[in-house]
């Protein structure tokens, strides 16, 4: 690599640690570069290059990200009046420190992002930087209002700046917020269960808030106006209102209705939410619990459906897909199928391991042991994603525990340890830096957990959600989103060690381990693949049959990373009649 390559990656190292949203831009720069073909060039002649390389500033960038995530003021707080308008805080160094859904919205801003990235015509966008550094550098005035001209629905639209005392190290912020109105799908909700309103009739509304007058409405509804005429003066008697200016002015003005069960805005312990009175809610977020294991670590554990069902074992991924949906859970009863997840060391509350354990050998020991404690010899189990190699494992060490292996976006090596990932970037960079630079892995893995909580569970979805449609269009259903958030709130909470867990593990699963494949042979092994899944290679396909024919995969069309949640009504099925079948042999 050359001396300037090698200053670019050194710049970019030290910008994680100040600014972890940064990572994105790294993983898409590093992969869309000649960096990544030099770095493998590199390796191939000294391995471990890297890591001698940078070993000595990644310890030091890691203090660094530390070091601001102890100290880090959290401004998300600033937000919370604002659920209903595009807000965003911005540093003296004019980069978003925080940022509601509204912004995300109208903008595309995220935190990380910097000012003049914002969606503006340029001479707008260079008056609202010039407004926000005279505020924070030397106005005397605590305030500005900024006017700007827009070729929009409503023509124009209005900044309100605010300058916030001391908030970031030692100095100032700006609050910045706009007048452009965020329509949340709790809004809708709100008008239909309180004034009744059609969804013909919300639409409407939503369309008057941002500035359409009858006319434009009706051409963006491909109606008449005398129909939007009509559809306005129900909505005016619904409401009990006189006025267009009226609706639009209520309308404005709600936002401090309930919200969904997770707050976006706040990262929540499902576990200490008010439960509900319904059986089903309170299954879906009933706390987990916990267990004292042989050396003294706590191992936390999740334990779903009927408690008398027929058991399997589940998987939760490095995201920590733990919580199912109230449609999930239904269905689990339906087939009276009990799911048992064991939560790993470094995920939620689970004790950590020693950096230098092996975490599949652990979660092997520390799963047989839960299992003995719950009283269960041997059940099926269902894995999700890349945990595949902890149930090919836990069957190669204890063969009689495993009845049969459901890996549900599971992927086996080849012999020789050849991995069939995918083509998404944030797979590609892990698996290469897994396999040549371990130190960058744990650092970049912190950086996850740090970029999750500084840019919100929602966004950091959508993130890794991108590169599947399928996955996105789960975020478009509340009842998968409350449960999505919850487990991403979980994975990246400030009290746990899930970064170092990431990193130890996915350096784990880089060794040859088709060994214990192979010891998969003596039971049935499903593999359904997600064809949207960006971490799978499907044109592997004919070679993993080939290695296995004992394995049969299917391919699941219009499904992603999340098959367990797209596509539950299948696969719960199939999980229940293989736990029945553990049940039958036993009987």
């Amino acid at each position: 690599m050359t001396v300037q390559n090698s200053d670019v990656v050194l710049d970019r190292i030290y910008e994680i640690a100040l600014e972890p949203s940064s990572l994105e831009d790294f993983i898409d720069f590093w992969n869309d570069s000649e960096l990544s073909t030099q770095f493998h060039q590199a390796e191939s002649i000294n391995p471990g290059e890297f890591d001698k390389t940078y070993r000595t500033h990644l310890d030091r960038a890691q203090t660094i990200l530390q070091r601001g995530e102890a100290t880090r003021p959290d401004m998300r707080a600033l937000l919370i009046p604002y659920d209903n308008l595009a807000a965003f805080v911005v540093t003296p160094s004019l980069h978003i420190e925080a940022s509601n859904q509204g912004a995300f919205s109208a903008f595309g801003l995220k935190p990380g992002d910097r000012l003049n990235q914002l969606k503006l015509p340029a001479e707008m966008q260079t008056a609202l930087v010039r407004s926000t550094q005279d505020l924070l550098r030397k106005s005397q005035d605590s305030e500005k209002l900024l006017k700007v001209e827009m070729a929009t629905k409503s023509g124009s639209m209005l900044f309100r700046i605010m300058r916030i005392e001391n908030q970031f190290d030692g100095g100032h912020v700006a609050l910045i917020v706009s007048t452009h109105f965020y329509w949340r799908d709790s809004i809708g909700t709100l008008l239909g269960n309180v004034f009744h309103l059609t969804e013909a009739e919300q639409q409407v509304v939503r369309l008057l808030v941002e500035g359409l007058n009858t006319k434009l409405i009706a051409a963006n509804r491909d109606t008449g106006e005398g129909t939007v005429r009509g559809q306005i003066k129900s909505v005016l008697a619904k409401m009990n209102l006189r006025s267009q200016t009226d609706i639009v002015r209520l309308v404005m003005t709600l936002g401090v209705f309930p919200k969904t069960a997770v707050n976006d805005e706040e990262p929540v312990d499902p576990a200490l939410q008010q439960l509900s009175d319904n059986w089903l809610e309170t299954e879906v977020w009933k706390p987990f619990k916990s267990l004292a294991l042989r050396d003294g670590r706590t191992l936390t554990y999740h334990d779903m459906g009927p408690v008398n069902g027929n058991p399997i074992l589940f998987s939760h991924m490095g995201s920590c897909m733990v919580r199912w949906s109230r449609s999930m859970i239904r269905c689990a009863y339906e087939h009276n199928l009990r799911i048992i997840c064991p939560i790993r060391p470094g995920y939620g509350q689970s004790d950590s391991l020693d950096l230098n354990a092996d975490p599949l050998d652990a979660a092997c020991e520390d799963t047989v042991f839960l299992l003995k404690h719950l009283g269960i010899s041997s059940l099926p189990y269902a894995v999700l994603g890349s945990d595949f190699p902890f149930a090919v494992s836990l069957k190669a060490k204890h063969p009689d525990v495993v009845t049969e292996l459901l890996g549900i976006g599971g992927r086996p090596c080849l012999p020789g340890g050849q991995n069939v990932d995918g083509s998404g970037s944030w797979q590609r960079f892990f698996v290469s830096m897994a396999q040549r630079a371990p130190h960058m892995v744990q650092f970049a893995s912190n950086a996850v957990m740090a970029m999750s909580r500084r840019i919100g569970a929602e966004t950091m979805l959508q993130q890794l959600c991108k590169e599947s449609p399928a996955d996105l269009a789960l975020l478009h259903c509340d009842e998968m989103k409350q449960i999505l958030l919850a487990n991403i709130n979980m994975m990246a909470s400030k009290t746990a060690q899930a970064g170092r867990a990431f990193a130890m593990e996915y350096i784990a699963f880089q060794t040859d381990w088709s060994d214990r494949v192979m010891a998969t042979q003596s039971i049935p092994v499903q593999l359904f693949l997600a064809e949207e899944d960006p971490t799978v290679d499907l044109s592997a396909l004919p070679a993993l049959r080939e290695a296995y024919p004992w394995i049969e995969i299917t391919v699941i069309e219009g499904a992603g990373l999340a098959l367990i949640y797209q596509k539950f009504d299948t696969l719960i099925p199939q999980m229940g009649d293989a736990a029945k079948r553990a049940v039958a042999d036993k009987a």
